[in-house]
């Protein structure tokens, strides 16, 4: 459903925004009593998710969360109270190399073990405000955090889609990029940092000098990377290339639990295969004859098709609107399935040579439909010409076969010659009524048609 440049601009966003809950608990985490309030507001989610309607449930949630966290942070703040008793930090100073490695360790392990890097960091900020760690040591942790949050991610790839492992890698690349720098340049961030908080403030408060280390230190990767993000996306791509089928790149099992997902992606999938059977077709019509290009991308279709059905196979949609899009979908897979059919059918080569100004009429449309592909407006735009231009190739195939048979019983065209000629149109027909109808089944799935009534498949074929 997007680009990998798209991705990276999301996963730089979502980088930033994590580092809100720093500022939540800085800035009312130790200023209040957090117990006396997390219990109220936690039965409050609690109330709401059991009365609320079932479009306000998830408001309950977002209270119950945020009770837990406040109740989280003080229960922390109590086991911090003790920490210096079990950790010893003061032996882990951080003018030395390896204590710096080990303290940016130990936040990749904090994050990992806890598998949120709102959880490592609200565990560090309670750790400071106890005095178990100071300032310096806490920064350190936090790279080790940011690093350390990408490992879901990773795991989350495993198995899954080129893109999805891309995005993982991208995720990965960008936080230990960034890592890399704030750790060289450490003492002039953190001068920077608290000046900046004691302009803020008006003293330096250390929890808030944290978040705010924590807010740059992701503002300062989106810096570097925002610039480069083709060039980026670039390298990602030669460092994971595509798999065999790169028409089936963005099918992941993942996607099936969300349908409306699902459906997008095989969208998005199936409008790859219609443009390379396209260019297939025009390849076919140049070159008088099959060759190995064509053959290659009809096979990579046949193979696509089949990763398609069963991907589809899993899919369910609860929703009218859902099911409208989904029996979209089918169609357009029947009709390419057919498609290819008809491309491996023996009587293509016939229809070249016998109805030539046919064919040559067919690829200039098609040659238009391909330049389209780049922009789905301009592909949406092309539904009513390709439509006059099929029905106008079935009068075509009508007309002709009719006069063809007349021909013959004159004894002007050798009956052989003329079946050949009719095989060939049929066939022409056979070929540009499937490409038709999953082109506008393309369409419909796109435009919703949810107050229009679509003609039947059986209706349609009959009345071409």
């Amino acid at each position: 459903m997007l680009t990998l440049v798209q991705s990276i601009g999301i996963i730089i966003g979502a980088n930033i925004g994590s580092t809100s809950t720093g500022w939540i608990i800085s800035l009312l985490g130790f200023k209040i009593s957090l117990q006396a309030m997390s219990l109220p507001i936690i039965a409050l989610g609690v109330f709401i998710q059991y009365v609320a309607p079932h479009d306000k449930k998830k408001m309950g949630g977002v209270f119950t969360g945020f009770g837990l966290l406040f109740l989280g942070i003080d229960l922390l703040q109590e086991g911090m109270e003790t920490a210096q008793n079990w950790i010893s930090f003061d032996s882990i100073r951080t003018d030395s190399l390896l204590s710096i490695l080990l303290l940016i360790i130990i936040g990749i392990v904090m994050t990992i073990i806890m598998q949120a890097s709102s959880a490592a960091m609200a565990t560090t900020l309670a750790a400071l405000f106890a005095g178990a760690i100071d300032f310096e040591q806490a920064a350190y942790l936090v790279i080790g955090q940011n690093i350390g949050t990408t490992a879901t991610a990773i795991v989350a790839s495993i198995g899954s889609s080129i893109a999805a492992k891309r995005t993982a890698v991208t995720h990965l690349l960008f936080n230990v990029v960034t890592a890399v720098i704030v750790t060289v340049f450490i003492s002039y961030i953190l001068k920077f940092v608290e000046w900046l908080t004691v302009a803020m403030t008006g003293n330096f408060d250390e929890t808030v000098g944290l978040a705010l280390f924590h807010t740059l230190f992701s503002v300062l990767g989106a810096m570097l990377f925002i610039p480069f993000t083709k060039q980026f996306s670039k390298l990602l791509i030669k460092l994971l290339p595509e798999r065999a089928n790169a028409l089936t790149r963005n099918l992941d099992d993942n996607l099936v639990s969300a349908p409306s997902a699902a459906l997008e992606v095989a969208y998005q999938t199936l409008l790859q295969m219609l443009k390379q059977l396209t260019e297939a077709i025009i390849e076919l019509i140049e070159m008088k004859k099959g060759t190995a290009s064509y053959e290659k991308k009809v096979k990579e279709v046949e193979e696509a098709i089949v990763i398609l059905r069963n991907f589809l196979n899993e899919v369910q949609s609860t929703s009218s609107k859902l099911r409208r899009k989904h029996v979209a979908i089918l169609h357009v897979l029947d009709h390419l399935t057919r498609l290819v059919n008809v491309l491996r059918d023996q009587q293509k080569t016939e229809a070249i040579y016998h109805q030539e100004k046919l064919m040559n009429r067919w690829q200039k449309l098609l040659v238009k439909i391909d330049e389209s592909f780049d922009s789905e407006e301009k592909l949406l735009a092309m539904e009513k010409e390709l439509t006059n231009t099929a029905q106008t190739i079935a009068e075509e195939r009508r007309t002709r076969r009719r006069r063809y048979y007349e021909r013959t019983a004159v004894r002007e065209t050798e009956i052989e010659l003329a079946m050949s000629k009719v095989q060939a149109l049929l066939w022409i027909d056979r070929l540009v009524y499937h490409y038709w109808r999953a082109f506008a089944r393309l369409v419909e799935y796109k435009q919703g048609n949810e107050n229009e009534t679509i003609m039947d498949e059986d209706e349609m074929e009959l009345l071409h």
